[in-house]
Formats: structure tokens, sequence, C-alpha cells
């Protein structure tokens, strides 16, 4: 046999026994993040999300964006036996796969542990708004409704308390569509929301579903001249209640000088039906 492999073989058996080798190279210590949370107090509204996945980031790098519930391998390469993690709550922005991002006014998760390989450590991501954000309750229908349906509108949008339709609590906007009543279109009355001097992200979040495409907007009031405009228009939810995370700040930088803002909310009975339905709730706007 090989002098030069039998000496090799006994040294790394040798180093193995003593410690000199890591004995499990290359073995990850698992993050799970089960599930995610909002907590909010009375005067930031509800306590609905649609945070689906995380991003997670090292001290130095973005280490990916993981779906929830979370599995995240992390492998001590530097060797210094401690897991420093940062974990952020992440959006589709105005509903868009292509435009995930983390969402800062939400609270990060800080993941402080030992690192040991093989094992595995759970956490529930809790959550709240940040110390710095600034939220505005637009509307959320529960003792009231401040929007108010154009002179054009064949329709309208009540405040409802049927529970087929209320989202939460005791009330909700619905739109209601036929042949007759085709056209409605609506904005906040006299609220004056005050953009203008936000500097950074500005969002506007809200719940919804339709069986009716809708469009949502803003006008701005003042400045160069006042300007009405919807932002997103939204498709069929099929039944199911929605999250939007609406991004207002490139309509707010687009209109310098306003003196306010208000909310516009826009349906048009779909081509071919006869019937349709939008409900909204829990309009809130949110920025630093």
């Amino acid at each position: 046999m090989n002098i030069k492999y039998i000496f090799f073989s006994c040294l790394v058996l040798l180093l193995s026994n003593c410690g000199g080798i890591d004995d499990s190279p290359g073995v990850h210590h698992i993050i799970k993040v089960s599930e995610f949370n909002l907590s909010t107090s009375l005067d930031q509204g509800t306590n609905s999300h649609a945070i689906n996945e995380v991003w997670v980031y090292s001290t130095t790098d973005v280490l990916g964006v993981f779906p929830l519930p979370a599995t995240i391998p992390y492998l001590d390469e530097d060797g210094s036996g401690f897991i420093d993690l940062t974990i952020s709550a992440g959006i589709k922005a105005n509903g868009i796969a292509a435009t995930r991002m983390p969402y800062g006014l939400y609270s990060s998760l800080d993941v402080e542990i030992d690192f040991v390989a093989g094992d595995t450590t759970t956490y529930v991501y809790n959550s709240e708004y940040v110390e710095s954000a600034n939220i505005i309750l637009c509307e959320n229908f529960e003792s009231s409704n401040r929007f108010q349906s154009s002179d054009l509108s064949v329709a309208d949008i009540v405040r409802t308390t049927d529970d087929n339709w209320v989202f939460e609590g005791d009330g909700s906007g619905l739109i209601l569509l036929t042949d007759s009543l085709f056209y409605m279109t609506s904005t906040t009355q006299e609220q004056l929301y005050d953009l203008d001097e936000v500097n950074g992200p500005i969002w506007l979040e809200y719940d919804y579903k339709s069986d009716n495409s809708f469009a949502v907007g803003m006008e701005s009031l003042g400045g160069m001249q006042d300007q009405r405009t919807p932002i997103i228009i939204h498709n069929s939810t099929n039944g199911d209640w929605k999250k939007m995370y609406l991004n207002l700040e490139p309509f707010v930088a687009s209109t310098p000088g306003s003196v306010g803002y208000e909310i516009t909310l826009d349906a048009t009975l779909d081509s071919g039906e006869e019937s349709g339905y939008v409900v909204v709730d829990n309009f809130k706007i949110v920025h630093y």
C-alpha cells in the first residue's frame, strides 16, 4: 500500500478525533419563520396585511427573499459562531409581483442567536408599524362614508352593514352595478390630506374584493391646477378579499404645491355583464 496514503489517512483520523477538523462541514443552522402577525393600536386602524414573504439580511449581504412559512438556511462561513440577521416584511407594491420590495413601515424581526450546525430555530414574526410611521385613517366605513358620488354617476357607493359584504367590524363600502346603474365616480369629501411636504414613500393601504373592474386614484387640489388621476385598475378578485399597498409617491411628486389630496374611486359595469359589485374597506395613508 502507498506509504503516503497510509500517513495521510492516519493524520486525518488523528485530527478528527481531537477536533482539528470540523466534523460537520457545510451544515446549516435553519431559521424558520412560521407566520407573520401585525399588531395595531386603535388610532392605527386595521391589522389586515398581505405579507406573504420576508427579506433576509445579514450584517453585510442580502441573503434572499423567502415565501412564508420561510425556511432560511444559514452557514457560519466566517466562523464567528453567531447569527445576526434582520428579517423584513415583503410586499408587492401596487399588487405587481415584479415590484416586490421590503415594507419599511412595518418593524423588522431581529435574529441574534448562537450558530449550531444542524439546529433549527423557529420564530413567529410579530410586527407593528415603526415609531416614525404617520398613519392617516381615511375611511373604514364603521360609522360614516366620506366618499361622495359625482353628479355624473348613476350608481353610488354606500356604507353596508350586511355581513355578506362586510370585511371586518360593522361596515364596508359597497358599489352595486347593473344595466341601468352602470357607472359610478366618487371622491372623498373635504379631507384635504396633507402630503405635499412628505419626503419619502407614501402608501395607500386598503382591502377590497370585486367581480367587476374598478379604479382607485387621487385628486390633487390647488397647486398649478387640480388633477384627478386613476392610479390603478383592479380586476375581479373572484370573491376573495385582497390587500393593496398602492404607491402614491409618484403622483404626489408630480403635483407640487397642492394644498391637499382626496382619494378617488371609479367603477363602470364590465362589458357584456348584467351586474357587478365592488366592496372596499380600511383606506389609510401611511408615510414617514
